[in-house]
């Protein structure tokens, strides 16, 4: 597939993700970060921007553990290309920590919050 037609496709998903069709949503999300996988590999901006869209419908949809698991995902390969003190890199942490705040993570959270200066 075509760079534009993932863009394409992760945008489709997510207006249907703003209308809370999240079982029509989440399918095209998983497509476009495969397909982008594939093409440009695991730590490329434009595969985390889909890792990050894929956990945000599954944080919406409930499934905290799915939606963590690709949260640390994506602040991992952010920290590792851009270090931990770029804005991109604390804005994932933000994510995580927010999310992890959720589910009583306190020890996680704890050591987001002093690796990150947050």
């Amino acid at each position: 597939s075509h760079p534009s037609t993932l863009t394409s496709l992760n945008h489709l998903a997510s207006l249907l993700k703003k209308q809370g069709k999240l079982d029509e949503a989440e399918p095209l999300f998983r497509c476009a970060l495969e397909r982008r996988e594939e093409q440009l590999g695991t730590s490329h901006p434009n595969t985390l921007t889909s890792v990050l869209s894929l956990a945000g419908c599954l944080r919406e949809a409930g499934r905290v553990v799915e939606a963590t698991s690709l949260f640390r995902r994506e602040l991992d390969a952010c920290a590792a290309r851009l270090g931990d003190e770029d804005e991109e890199t604390l804005a994932s942490a933000r994510n995580l920590v927010l999310l992890l705040d959720q589910t009583e993570s306190t020890e996680e959270v704890r050591q987001l919050r002093a690796r990150f200066r947050l």
